[in-house]
C-alpha cells in the first residue's frame, strides 16, 4: 500500500468514525506500528494544513479526529443559529474547572471548593461525558472521584491535559465571567 493510501484511508477512517480514533485502533486497521501512526497522523495533519482546508486533523491525547477549523466558526455559527446552544452553566463549568485542575477530585472537595453542593452539575457533566469517575477513595464512606475524559479534551480541543492554562489565567477568566453576569 502506498503512503497516498494510507492517507486516504486514514482521512476516510477519520471522517467515518467522528469521535477520536485511538491511534492503536488505527494501527490495527492499517498494520502500522504506533511510530508510524504517528507519522502518518502528523503527515496527514500537514496536507490539511498545507492546503487550508475546512477541516482539521486534531491529535486528542492517543487519538486523532477530524473537526471543523476553529476560523471558520462565524460562518458555521450562521448554520445553526436557529438551534439554542448546549452551553453549561456557570455551576457546571465551575465544577468542571475543579476537577480538570485538581482530578482525581471527591464531590466532597468540589462542594468545599465551589462551597454550594456540586451535586446537579456533576451529574451534567457525567451524562455529557466530559468527567468519569476514577475510582473510590481509601477512607470512611469510600467516595467516588472524578476525573476529565477524553471527550472534555475533544470538546476543549485539547491534545492532553498540559494544554489547560494557568490556575491563575483560568481564575481570572471566571472572575471576568462573574463580573459580565453582575
Amino acid at each position: 500500500m502506498t503512503r497516498r493510501q494510507q492517507l486516504a484511508i486514514l482521512e476516510s477512517l477519520l471522517y467515518v468514525w467522528g469521535e477520536p480514533l485511538p491511534f492503536s485502533e488505527i494501527g490495527a486497521i492499517l498494520d502500522l506500528s504506533p511510530e508510524d501512526v504517528e507519522a502518518l497522523v502528523a503527515d496527514l495533519q500537514g496536507l490539511f494544513d498545507d492546503e487550508q482546508r475546512g477541516l482539521a486533523v486534531r491529535r486528542v491525547g492517543d487519538a486523532a479526529q477530524l473537526s471543523t477549523r476553529e476560523e471558520y466558526y462565524p460562518y458555521l455559527s450562521k448554520l445553526y443559529t436557529a438551534v439554542a446552544p448546549n452551553r453549561l452553566s456557570h455551576s457546571a463549568m465551575e465544577t468542571l474547572a475543579i476537577i480538570a485542575y485538581e482530578q482525581p477530585v471527591s464531590r466532597v472537595r468540589v462542594d468545599q471548593v465551589r462551597g454550594v453542593k456540586s451535586t446537579s452539575a456533576i451529574d451534567t457533566l457525567l451524562q455529557r461525558g466530559l468527567i468519569e469517575e476514577a475510582g473510590r477513595l481509601e477512607q470512611v464512606g469510600r467516595p467516588i472521584i472524578y476525573c476529565t475524559t477524553r471527550e472534555f479534551l475533544r470538546a476543549f480541543a485539547m491534545e492532553s491535559l498540559d494544554d489547560l492554562p494557568s490556575r491563575e489565567t483560568a481564575e481570572a477568566l471566571l472572575a471576568e465571567e462573574d463580573r459580565h453576569e453582575d
